[in-house]
């Protein structure tokens, strides 16, 4: 094996194949948008590649061209410098040598200069501060990405992420970055149990949500605790178990009532489910307190924020929430009242997903009151389905699938056939179905 440059400066940073990819991924996006380039957005690193690289196995013609592009980028030095021997000061594996003086000790008492290595050895660290923001990076980058995004494109990235975390927990750290290194952990695997849950993968969620909570338990995250908490009460609302989903939820509002956290634990959680299972009054009380905890906090994010964020919850996305467990009661009046408050931040919003929920929601809602509007709701349904793009998530589909339920009395009128098409087409495979509410 010759030892490189490029090998040396990945093991400086300590990058594990799977933090080198998410840099990778980062710096070819980069690329491509500053040369114009779209093909490099699609360039990858495969495991065997980046071995090669690392024993220095290369062609005499060095990496692809677009591969090489991709790691000048991203390292700001030629292949040729990359991939030829390192600076003499640059070498890989050198140690500070122990002093060679003569041990003046005898008996069972150990070697001076091995106890000194060995204690140095121990409180040597194997993350570097620049991985741990990395990592914290990567985990917003996902979040802000992910309305945009989705699920199915964002989980190899997140998976690798979760590796790469635990890759670094199973060696040696100070205790500042153990404590660290075991929240990003817990908010990675948290990002994968959200992206389940939108998927439809209940079983999977769950056991990500299990191992979220351990990590979080594990350095007294508490805040992360009760997100992790509201992901398990949605993932449960979504298979239809509405009394678990409420009990999950008040689990995590009980560890911190007071917390921002709380806030998306009412209203998202106990709301929602209280209201699928015909508590009115639960329901309205549930809301009440969501909002009244909202009303208490001085430094709430604007707008509608990301679904899958770890901050509170926006006012406008709380009112969204409210939105779909007034719904689920038949109060037609509080729907229409809280989608009117939020429906300029709606529309500004950049997710389509939200846009699409609460559109599907108020057609819904048009259906449900004193006098049916078919027509109205039907063409408001139908724009809502073209918003939320080819693919989209569970609770997408799951509400799109209750407005055609309600409208099925009309089900001979053509507005209705057509949209059952545009449902129909909708490239959805569900893998859990939750029952819909009966209610007419």
């Amino acid at each position: 094996m010759r030892t490189n440059y490029f090998r040396v400066l990945v093991q400086e940073r300590r990058w594990t194949y799977e933090a080198l990819c998410i840099q990778w991924k980062r710096a070819r996006a980069e690329l491509a948008e500053k040369d114009g380039d779209p093909r490099l957005a699609g360039v990858d690193l495969p495991r065997r590649t980046f071995d090669r690289w690392m024993k220095g196995e290369l062609s005499e013609r060095g990496p692809r061209p677009d591969s090489a592009r991709v790691l000048e980028h991203l390292f700001g030095l030629t292949t040729a410098v990359l991939f030829g021997p390192p600076p003499p000061a640059r070498e890989a594996g050198q140690r500070p040598a122990v002093s060679s003086a003569p041990v003046l000790t005898g008996g069972g008492w150990g070697n001076p200069g091995e106890i000194l290595l060995q204690a140095q050895e121990l409180m040597t660290s194997n993350t570097d501060p620049a991985l741990l923001s990395l990592a914290a990076e990567s985990i917003e980058g996902i979040v802000q990405r992910y309305e945009e995004q989705g699920p199915q494109q964002l989980v190899g990235e997140a998976r690798l992420l979760r590796k790469m975390v635990r890759t670094l927990l199973l060696g040696r750290q100070s205790s500042g970055q153990r404590q660290e290194l075991f929240g990003l952990a817990a908010r990675s695997s948290g990002l994968l149990a959200y992206m389940a849950v939108n998927a439809g993968h209940a079983d999977v969620a769950e056991a990500y949500c299990v191992e979220a909570e351990a990590f979080a338990d594990q350095v007294g995250d508490v805040g992360t605790k009760m997100w992790v908490l509201g992901t398990r009460a949605l993932n449960l609302y979504y298979v239809g178990d509405y009394a678990a989903s409420d009990a999950a939820a008040a689990q995590g509002i009980a560890l911190s009532p007071q917390s921002p956290q709380a806030i998306r634990l009412w209203v998202n959680g106990r709301a929602r489910a209280l209201a699928r299972q015909g508590d009115v009054r639960g329901t309205v009380r549930a809301i009440g307190r969501a909002l009244d905890l909202s009303d208490q906090q001085q430094h709430l994010p604007g707008g509608v924020t990301s679904c899958i964020s770890f901050e509170a919850y926006s006012p406008a996305r709380t009112l969204a929430n409210a939105v779909t467990a007034h719904l689920s009661t038949g109060d037609v009046a509080k729907v229409r009242e809280y989608a009117g408050q939020i429906e300029d931040l709606v529309e500004q919003s950049p997710s389509q997903w939200t846009r699409t929920l609460v559109s599907l929601d108020v057609a819904t809602a048009m259906l449900r009151q004193g006098r049916p509007d078919l027509e109205q709701a039907l063409s408001l349904g139908t724009q809502a389905l073209h918003a939320s793009g080819s693919s989209p998530i569970h609770s997408v589909w799951q509400r799109a699938t209750e407005l055609l339920q309600h409208a099925e009395k009309w089900h001979a009128e053509p507005v209705v056939r057509d949209y059952a098409s545009e449902l129909a087409a909708l490239d959805y495979q569900p893998a859990v179905q939750a029952e819909p509410d009966a209610r007419p």
